[in-house]
């Protein structure tokens, strides 16, 4: 299980880019809308993924050795997680504001992408097959 759903979320994550550059590009509430809940099934499958990951479990387990060592554990346990929130908020928020027409959405969906961005792991494989 835990292979399908890092294939799924390795996956979903060119959607959520794909959305979020078209959002970006024209702030309105119908791209908005397939951005944030594109990302909404992004975080919670990652959310499910954390809880059938080995890494994961594995970090959660030795928590303080993992934070103070850095690396790729206290990666996916402390920051990755917290960028994909981050951006769904985001993204949500500037849904709202698509919604309501205000140009403040356009800042919104930047922000949420710059914040996946910088959240992706790039050190590791970009498709899964």
């Amino acid at each position: 299980m835990h292979e399908v759903l890092l294939f799924l979320h390795g996956w979903v994550r060119w959607f959520v880019l794909l959305f979020g550059l078209l959002t970006l590009l024209r702030p309105e509430p119908r791209l908005g809308a397939f951005f944030a809940h594109t990302l909404t099934l992004q975080v919670v499958l990652g959310v499910v993924l954390a809880f059938t990951s080995p890494l994961f479990q594995g970090a959660l387990a030795n928590l303080p050795a993992v934070m103070a060592a850095g690396g790729e554990a206290r990666y996916f346990v402390a920051e990755h997680w917290v960028g994909g929130l981050v951006a769904l908020g985001l993204a949500h928020a500037g849904l709202a504001q698509a919604r309501k027409g205000k140009p403040r959405a356009r800042l919104l969906f930047g922000l949420a992408l710059l914040v996946l961005l910088l959240s992706i792991p790039w050190f590791r494989p970009l498709f899964r097959l």
